[in-house]
């Protein structure tokens, strides 16, 4: 059975407080509650939570009671695929990753899920969203953008910075404007067992150079070593946390959800 991996580890710079924590659900939860309920309700047995040394104890106390979730201590900020690699240690089947500040939605967990459980065991995949659905009242965001061929292969994302809805559509800060239904990825992934060992030995050959290593870096190498990612799309609504105004744009959204 699958296991969620929940990213928790960000510095929370634009939103100006651990959005990780910030209670926007209709009984205070966080979006990573949600997300941990949506996962669980879909088919997830475990999760593993990689989190910020400073929030361990915090998170440690808010599960003590559930057996099915593990806090791991990101101890430095090296990388979102960094932390995708400290968790794997502790998952023995497929593994779905996602943002710890970011709502999916029951539907997005469940295609992530349903690829898990029943599709080629050798594909990997992202769950993308129409970019559109993605952008945020409160300012720019950036988003990485896919790369298909004719068959839903992922070819390769572009990280595409300050996107916003305008009079002429959705644009960024060089000019370039794209259509609504653009797929984007919000790093909500279903990584196979046999992608696995490349986390590491990537990251040995990345430790030198003291950059971020981030997963659009692990997607990268492992297509050009003939991994398969399919690309699963969803219409459905993203809402998440970047800017300090958003907090109350997604709790007046999750209010209106069943």
């Amino acid at each position: 059975m699958p296991a969620l991996i929940l990213l928790a580890g960000g510095k929370s710079t634009r939103f100006g407080r651990p959005k990780q924590l910030e209670p926007v659900g209709p009984r205070g939860e966080a979006l990573l509650d949600l997300t941990l309920r949506d996962a669980f309700a879909a088919g997830c047995t475990d999760a593993v939570i990689v989190v910020r040394p400073e929030h361990g104890t915090e998170f440690a106390e808010r599960f003590v009671e559930d057996r099915r979730v593990r806090i791991i201590v990101q101890h430095e900020a090296r990388g979102t695929a960094h932390a995708v690699m400290l968790a794997l240690d502790h998952v023995h089947g497929t593994a779905i990753t996602a943002n710890g500040d970011d709502h999916y939605g029951k539907e997005a967990l469940q295609l992530a899920v349903d690829h898990a459980l029943h599709a080629d065991p050798q594909v990997h995949a992202l769950v993308a969203f129409h970019l559109a659905n993605t952008l945020s009242p409160g300012g720019g965001v950036n988003r990485a953008v896919c790369t298909t061929d004719i068959h839903g292969l992922l070819l390769f994302t572009e990280e595409v910075t300050g996107l916003h809805a305008g009079p002429d559509g959705i644009s960024g800060p060089d000019g370039r404007t794209w259509p609504p239904d653009t797929m984007v990825s919000m790093n909500l992934w279903v990584f196979r067992p046999a992608l696995f060992p490349l986390f590491r030995t990537l990251y040995a050959a990345h430790v030198p150079t003291n950059g971020e290593f981030g997963l659009p870096n692990v997607v990268a190498d492992a297509i050009a070593q003939q991994h398969r990612f399919v690309l699963v799309r969803t219409a459905a609504q993203w809402c998440g946390l970047t800017h300090p105004a958003d907090a109350e744009i997604v709790r007046r959204e999750l209010s209106r959800q069943p």
